[in-house]
């Protein structure tokens, strides 16, 4: 049985992404938190190549699916958990451990119940916040306060919010998957912009597009329920 050379293409990029979550685990052990917090995020990136190289050589398989979310659980799931734990969860004992150890958890179950219901969930929304948006949220959210020292006195709500974003993992609030927007100009316009603001600023920037994006989730979602509700008593009147 021949083998498409090219498949190792794709597999790279995710065995890489995996790599850098394994040495940003390292570093983080070793205080050293800013380094560690950035290779979660060039792990993000390569993530997202990784589909992308599949499909453009034609090589996307069931293996590399799998093999996706084996590592995703890695860099996404087991890195920024320990992260949070060495730069926060250490001086909470027991609540700590248990927020960072969940956070591992309710990654796994959003990979495995996406790997399930991938083929037909809607194409334009994910069901519950990716893994890859609440890794980075917690990578960022650590480094400005290591780097600003926002919340010195008040560390613990930083432990309540990426408790929520866990949960938002396994959650059924939708947030859109911009794997299949259709690219105009304005959109290219808004994309140069915001690349020009992350060179001046990038740990601010993808802090508060990533904030945005978990927000415009919640805030959608409660909004339809709102509507629904309205909806509802109308049809009774």
């Amino acid at each position: 049985m021949k083998i498409n050379p090219l498949f190792i293409i794709p597999n790279l990029f995710t065995a890489t992404s995996a790599f850098l979550g394994v040495l940003s685990i390292i570093y983080a052990s070793k205080d050293r938190i800013e380094l560690a917090c950035w290779l979660v995020i060039i792990s993000m990136i390569l993530d997202g190549l990784d589909g992308r190289v599949a499909r453009m050589t034609n090589t996307a398989s069931k293996f590399g699916v799998e093999f996706d979310s084996l590592c995703d659980v890695i860099a996404f799931g087991c890195a920024p958990a320990i992260l949070l734990y060495f730069s926060i969860g250490q001086y909470y004992g027991r609540f700590g451990a248990m927020v960072s150890c969940l956070f591992v958890v309710f990654g796994a179950i959003r990979l495995a119940r996406f790997n399930v219901t991938t083929s037909v969930e809607s194409s334009k929304y994910f069901i519950g916040l990716p893994i890859p948006s609440a890794a980075i949220f917690v990578a960022t959210m650590i480094v400005l306060d290591v780097k600003y020292d926002f919340f010195t006195n008040y560390l613990i709500y930083l432990l309540f919010v990426s408790f929520i974003v866990g949960i938002l993992m396994v959650s059924n609030v939708r947030y859109p998957n911009f794997k299949h927007i259709k690219w105009k100009l304005s959109n290219f316009i808004l994309l140069v912009i915001t690349l020009a603001i992350l060179f001046i600023h990038p740990m601010e920037s993808i802090f508060v597009l990533i904030s945005s994006y978990i927000l415009f989730g919640i805030i959608r979602y409660f909004y339809l329920i709102t509507v629904k509700v309205i909806l509802k008593k109308t049809k009774v009147q």
